[in-house]
Protein backbone atom coordinates (compact mmCIF):
# COMPACT_ATOMS: atom_id res chain seq x y z
CA UNK A 1 0.00 0.00 0.00
CA UNK A 2 0.91 3.46 -0.80
CA UNK A 3 2.80 5.19 2.29
CA UNK A 4 0.06 7.45 3.90
CA UNK A 5 1.91 10.97 3.71
CA UNK A 6 2.66 11.10 0.08
CA UNK A 7 -1.68 10.16 -0.50
CA UNK A 8 -2.11 13.08 1.53
CA UNK A 9 -0.03 15.26 -0.36
CA UNK A 10 -0.90 13.99 -3.25
CA UNK A 11 -4.85 14.36 -2.67
CA UNK A 12 -3.89 17.80 -1.58
CA UNK A 13 -2.16 18.63 -4.42
CA UNK A 14 -5.60 17.37 -6.20
CA UNK A 15 -7.86 19.54 -4.48
CA UNK A 16 -6.03 22.20 -5.11
CA UNK A 17 -6.72 22.32 -8.54
CA UNK A 18 -10.17 22.54 -7.92
CA UNK A 19 -13.16 20.83 -9.26
CA UNK A 20 -14.53 23.90 -11.85
CA UNK A 21 -15.80 22.84 -15.37
CA UNK A 22 -18.48 23.92 -17.62
CA UNK A 23 -20.97 21.21 -17.20
CA UNK A 24 -22.33 21.85 -14.00
CA UNK A 25 -18.75 21.49 -12.38
CA UNK A 26 -18.09 17.87 -13.92
CA UNK A 27 -14.60 16.47 -13.50
CA UNK A 28 -12.69 13.26 -13.58
CA UNK A 29 -9.62 11.80 -12.11
CA UNK A 30 -7.88 8.66 -14.30
CA UNK A 31 -5.94 5.79 -13.42
CA UNK A 32 -4.37 3.85 -15.64
CA UNK A 33 -4.00 0.03 -14.72
CA UNK A 34 -0.72 0.66 -16.82
CA UNK A 35 0.08 2.94 -19.54
CA UNK A 36 3.32 3.34 -21.73
CA UNK A 37 6.05 5.14 -20.75
CA UNK A 38 6.35 7.00 -24.04
CA UNK A 39 2.77 7.81 -24.25
CA UNK A 40 3.09 11.36 -23.45
CA UNK A 41 0.56 13.75 -23.33
CA UNK A 42 -3.51 13.62 -23.60
CA UNK A 43 -6.24 15.53 -23.65
CA UNK A 44 -10.00 15.19 -23.15
CA UNK A 45 -12.46 16.06 -25.35
CA UNK A 46 -16.41 16.55 -26.45
CA UNK A 47 -15.91 17.74 -29.87
CA UNK A 48 -13.95 20.63 -30.95
CA UNK A 49 -13.85 21.59 -27.04
CA UNK A 50 -10.12 20.27 -25.32
CA UNK A 51 -8.95 19.99 -22.02
CA UNK A 52 -5.77 21.26 -20.62
CA UNK A 53 -3.17 18.76 -21.28
CA UNK A 54 -2.47 15.97 -18.84
CA UNK A 55 -0.63 12.90 -18.60
CA UNK A 56 -1.60 9.54 -17.31
CA UNK A 57 -0.64 7.53 -13.95
CA UNK A 58 -0.82 4.42 -13.45
CA UNK A 59 0.92 4.90 -9.68
CA UNK A 60 -2.05 7.32 -8.11
CA UNK A 61 -4.67 9.09 -9.11
CA UNK A 62 -4.41 11.95 -11.09
CA UNK A 63 -5.82 15.95 -10.51
CA UNK A 64 -9.08 16.81 -11.34
CA UNK A 65 -9.69 17.17 -15.42
CA UNK A 66 -12.88 19.73 -15.75
CA UNK A 67 -15.50 17.44 -18.34
CA UNK A 68 -17.67 19.87 -20.74
CA UNK A 69 -20.40 16.92 -21.64
CA UNK A 70 -20.79 13.22 -20.53
CA UNK A 71 -19.97 11.85 -23.78
CA UNK A 72 -16.37 12.24 -24.21
CA UNK A 73 -12.93 11.19 -25.97
CA UNK A 74 -9.27 10.44 -24.62
CA UNK A 75 -6.91 11.44 -26.93
CA UNK A 76 -3.79 12.28 -27.41
CA UNK A 77 -2.27 15.97 -27.23
CA UNK A 78 -0.96 15.98 -30.64
CA UNK A 79 -2.36 13.10 -33.14
CA UNK A 80 -6.02 12.59 -33.63
CA UNK A 81 -5.64 9.34 -32.12
CA UNK A 82 -8.33 8.19 -29.97
CA UNK A 83 -7.34 6.42 -26.79
CA UNK A 84 -10.84 5.90 -25.04
CA UNK A 85 -14.33 6.19 -25.32
CA UNK A 86 -16.30 7.57 -22.07
CA UNK A 87 -19.65 7.67 -21.38
CA UNK A 88 -20.40 9.53 -18.17
CA UNK A 89 -23.72 8.80 -15.97
CA UNK A 90 -26.58 12.08 -16.52
CA UNK A 91 -26.28 12.23 -12.60
CA UNK A 92 -23.12 13.24 -10.51
CA UNK A 93 -20.29 15.94 -11.05
CA UNK A 94 -17.51 14.05 -9.72
CA UNK A 95 -16.08 10.32 -11.33
CA UNK A 96 -12.98 8.35 -11.40
CA UNK A 97 -11.87 6.98 -14.66
CA UNK A 98 -9.95 3.55 -14.30
CA UNK A 99 -8.44 2.92 -17.88
CA UNK A 100 -7.81 -0.86 -18.88
CA UNK A 101 -5.72 -1.46 -21.72
CA UNK A 102 -7.79 -2.83 -24.51
CA UNK A 103 -6.07 -5.97 -26.50
CA UNK A 104 -7.08 -4.05 -29.24
CA UNK A 105 -5.06 -0.98 -28.65
CA UNK A 106 -5.73 1.97 -26.41
CA UNK A 107 -8.26 1.30 -23.04
CA UNK A 108 -11.70 0.74 -21.78
CA UNK A 109 -13.24 3.37 -19.63
CA UNK A 110 -14.62 2.22 -16.58
CA UNK A 111 -16.53 5.11 -14.85
CA UNK A 112 -16.76 5.05 -10.59
CA UNK A 113 -18.81 7.66 -9.05
CA UNK A 114 -16.38 9.52 -6.67
CA UNK A 115 -18.80 10.57 -4.64
CA UNK A 116 -20.65 7.54 -3.65
CA UNK A 117 -21.46 7.06 -0.43
CA UNK A 118 -21.20 3.23 -0.65
CA UNK A 119 -17.79 3.73 -1.55
CA UNK A 120 -16.31 4.41 2.02
CA UNK A 121 -12.73 4.68 3.79
CA UNK A 122 -11.26 1.19 4.13
CA UNK A 123 -13.03 -0.37 1.07
CA UNK A 124 -11.26 -2.06 -2.08
CA UNK A 125 -12.82 -1.43 -6.14
CA UNK A 126 -11.06 -4.67 -7.53
CA UNK A 127 -11.15 -5.44 -11.21
CA UNK A 128 -10.44 -8.47 -12.76
CA UNK A 129 -8.18 -8.01 -15.84
CA UNK A 130 -7.00 -11.62 -16.61
CA UNK A 131 -8.62 -14.42 -18.63
CA UNK A 132 -9.28 -16.18 -15.27
CA UNK A 133 -11.81 -16.18 -12.87
CA UNK A 134 -10.16 -14.29 -9.84
CA UNK A 135 -10.99 -15.14 -6.08
CA UNK A 136 -10.13 -13.13 -2.78
CA UNK A 137 -10.52 -12.46 0.98
CA UNK A 138 -9.61 -9.03 2.64
CA UNK A 139 -9.94 -10.43 6.26
CA UNK A 140 -13.05 -12.31 6.63
CA UNK A 141 -14.95 -10.12 3.34
CA UNK A 142 -14.24 -12.76 0.61
CA UNK A 143 -14.95 -12.13 -3.35
CA UNK A 144 -14.90 -13.57 -6.37
CA UNK A 145 -14.33 -11.60 -10.14
CA UNK A 146 -15.06 -13.00 -13.73
CA UNK A 147 -12.75 -11.89 -16.22
CA UNK A 148 -13.48 -8.39 -17.02
CA UNK A 149 -15.75 -7.81 -14.17
CA UNK A 150 -15.39 -5.01 -11.35
CA UNK A 151 -16.73 -5.47 -7.24
CA UNK A 152 -16.70 -3.02 -4.66
CA UNK A 153 -15.79 -4.98 -1.01
CA UNK A 154 -15.95 -4.00 2.25
CA UNK A 155 -13.36 -5.48 4.41
CA UNK A 156 -14.43 -6.97 7.40
CA UNK A 157 -12.66 -8.92 10.64
CA UNK A 158 -9.56 -7.11 11.23
CA UNK A 159 -7.01 -8.78 13.27
CA UNK A 160 -6.17 -6.87 16.74
CA UNK A 161 -7.62 -4.13 15.12
CA UNK A 162 -4.68 -3.12 13.34
CA UNK A 163 -4.48 -5.39 9.79
CA UNK A 164 -6.18 -7.91 7.77
CA UNK A 165 -5.24 -11.43 6.62
CA UNK A 166 -5.27 -11.13 2.62
CA UNK A 167 -5.41 -13.52 0.17
CA UNK A 168 -5.60 -13.48 -3.66
CA UNK A 169 -5.93 -16.86 -6.19
CA UNK A 170 -6.17 -18.15 -9.46
CA UNK A 171 -9.12 -20.58 -10.63
CA UNK A 172 -7.33 -22.95 -12.80
CA UNK A 173 -9.07 -25.78 -14.32
CA UNK A 174 -7.16 -28.01 -11.89
CA UNK A 175 -8.05 -26.36 -9.14
CA UNK A 176 -7.71 -22.93 -7.20
CA UNK A 177 -4.34 -21.76 -7.09
CA UNK A 178 -2.79 -19.14 -4.53
CA UNK A 179 -1.56 -16.15 -6.22
CA UNK A 180 -0.32 -14.34 -3.15
CA UNK A 181 -0.58 -13.88 0.79
CA UNK A 182 -0.45 -10.80 2.81
CA UNK A 183 -1.28 -8.57 5.42
CA UNK A 184 -3.17 -4.61 4.88
CA UNK A 185 -3.25 -2.12 7.21
CA UNK A 186 -6.40 -1.46 8.77
CA UNK A 187 -7.21 2.84 6.92
CA UNK A 188 -10.09 3.76 7.51
CA UNK A 189 -8.67 7.12 5.71
CA UNK A 190 -8.08 5.52 2.16
CA UNK A 191 -9.64 4.00 -0.11
CA UNK A 192 -7.95 1.29 -2.84
CA UNK A 193 -8.49 -0.21 -6.19
CA UNK A 194 -7.01 -3.38 -6.92
CA UNK A 195 -6.18 -4.44 -10.47
CA UNK A 196 -5.83 -8.31 -11.95
CA UNK A 197 -3.73 -8.60 -15.20
CA UNK A 198 -1.83 -10.90 -16.80
CA UNK A 199 1.97 -9.42 -16.09
CA UNK A 200 3.30 -9.30 -20.21
CA UNK A 201 6.99 -9.02 -18.17
CA UNK A 202 6.55 -12.23 -15.83
CA UNK A 203 3.64 -14.07 -17.88
CA UNK A 204 1.23 -14.49 -14.85
CA UNK A 205 -1.36 -12.71 -13.70
CA UNK A 206 -0.43 -10.12 -11.29
CA UNK A 207 -2.15 -7.71 -9.40
CA UNK A 208 -1.79 -3.83 -8.53
CA UNK A 209 -2.89 -1.73 -5.69
CA UNK A 210 -3.18 1.98 -5.54
CA UNK A 211 -4.76 4.09 -2.76
CA UNK A 212 -6.72 7.14 -2.54
CA UNK A 213 -6.98 9.38 0.53
CA UNK A 214 -10.37 10.27 1.84
CA UNK A 215 -11.67 13.31 4.08
CA UNK A 216 -12.76 12.03 7.65
CA UNK A 217 -16.12 13.49 6.93
CA UNK A 218 -16.98 11.14 4.15
CA UNK A 219 -15.29 7.73 5.46
CA UNK A 220 -17.45 8.38 8.39
CA UNK A 221 -20.70 8.90 6.39
CA UNK A 222 -23.39 6.45 6.31
CA UNK A 223 -24.79 4.97 3.27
Amino acid sequence: MTNLLVLLVLSWLSLATGFAAADGGVSLRFLAERAPDNLGEVVLAAGDQLSPPFKLSSENLGAPIPATARKLTLRLKDKPVVLAEISLPELGSAFIVLLIPDPKGGFRAVVIDASDLNFKGGDVYFYNHADKLVLGYVGTSKFTLKSGEGKLLRPAGAKEGTYYDVGFGVRETEGDRVLRTLRWPVASLSRSYVFFYQNPVKNRIDFRAVDEFVAPAAAQASP
